[in-house]
């Protein structure tokens, strides 16, 4: 029997702890996440998509209110990106338009997942669909370079079913129930995703995939301490994942930035832009920090164009640990 004055696991501050505390929430996170993703996508199969417009605007706007601390990490970035040529008024506004994006996002999926075959993604139009073809006539498959942009998550559902052979890499760890039941969802709409671990598992996967004349879709916007390559976004440093410049360099296959846009909240264009290329030398980690510095430059690019539209979260521009640095490089945007 435990004593009163014998310390517990489960109520001292300790690592084990709170690793033990933290799988519990996950686990009870995943199975609340499981029930709702199936309970939502049979009430959604009844909403038409201007519905869930109305829904995020609400949503998106409380949240902007609530939501301190991350409202005021989109305040933040949104200065250091834009400060020198917006104001604090619009900046804000700007900021409002974030949130309710970010709330689209998990409604888009569950919309897709409800009816994938509905005329909203039929009618999304295909801008730049001769760069694609051109490229997989090359036969070494297609980087589709994407971010966080948009309504990146039904782009992949826009070009299958358009017969796009289409390949994306989905993150599992903490909810494997919610992202099976979603990757079940994405295999059912012609897609094939497949997890980033094991890591070895996951390079053999991506390169097959290429080698098989397919599309692999990359998401390479968001900070990556661990391997990232550091290069400029939006006048600052970031580290970058050099995946897509990696499989490029490694297998012949074109890296095309391709973006989900929305007007009005709806996704209305799937916009793929020419392939990014770089003159080639001979010192492969050369070319590696080249095509990842001018991949991140056409992410960039994009973002100047639909700001509202990128979610402003993430610690972008967070720097490495450095041993003997008194801040750690950990720099709170």
């Amino acid at each position: 029997m435990l004593r009163a004055s014998e310390p517990s696991l489960f109520c001292i501050d300790t690592p084990v702890a709170k690793a033990y505390s933290k799988k519990i929430k996950y686990r009870l996170g995943d199975l609340l996440g499981d029930l709702l993703l199936t309970f939502s996508v049979l009430i959604f199969r009844i909403f038409p998509p201007k519905s869930i417009v109305f829904f995020a605007r609400i949503f998106g706007g409380i949240a902007f209110y609530l939501v301190k601390k991350y409202r005021d990490r989109v305040l933040s970035d949104l200065l250091l990106a834009f400060g020198q040529e917006k104001d604090f008024n619009e900046i804000t506004r700007l900021a409002k338009e974030v949130f309710f994006n970010f709330t689209l996002t998990p409604f888009e999926i569950i919309l897709t997942a409800a009816a994938p075959s509905s005329q909203f993604i039929k009618e999304i139009k295909i801008v730049g669909r001769e760069y694609l073809d051109a490229a997989l006539a090359k036969g070494n498959g297609v980087i589709a370079l994407g971010g966080h942009l948009g309504a990146f998550t039904t782009l992949g559902t826009r070009l299958a079913m358009e017969g796009y052979p289409f390949n994306i890499i989905i993150k599992i760890e903490n909810f494997p129930k919610v992202w099976q039941r979603l990757g079940g969802f994405q295999r059912r709409l012609g897609q094939k995703p497949f997890p980033p671990k094991p890591a070895t598992a996951s390079i053999k996967k991506s390169l097959n995939c290429l080698r098989r004349n397919e599309i692999l879709y990359l998401i390479a916007d968001e900070q990556q301490i661990l391997g990232g390559v550091p290069v400029p976004f939006f006048g600052q440093t970031a580290y970058t994942p050099p995946g897509p410049a990696i499989f490029s360099l490694k297998t012949g296959a074109p890296i095309l930035p391709m973006f989900l846009l929305r007007k009005n909240g709806i996704p209305q264009t799937l916009l793929i832009r020419s392939p990014i290329e770089i003159e080639l030398t001979s010192n492969q980690k050369k070319d590696t920090e080249l095509l990842t510095a001018k991949f991140t430059k056409a992410i960039e690019d994009s973002i100047r164009q639909y700001p509202s539209q990128w979610p402003w979260l993430n610690r972008r521009w967070k720097l490495p640990y450095q041993k003997g640095s008194l801040d750690m490089g950990n720099r709170e945007v």
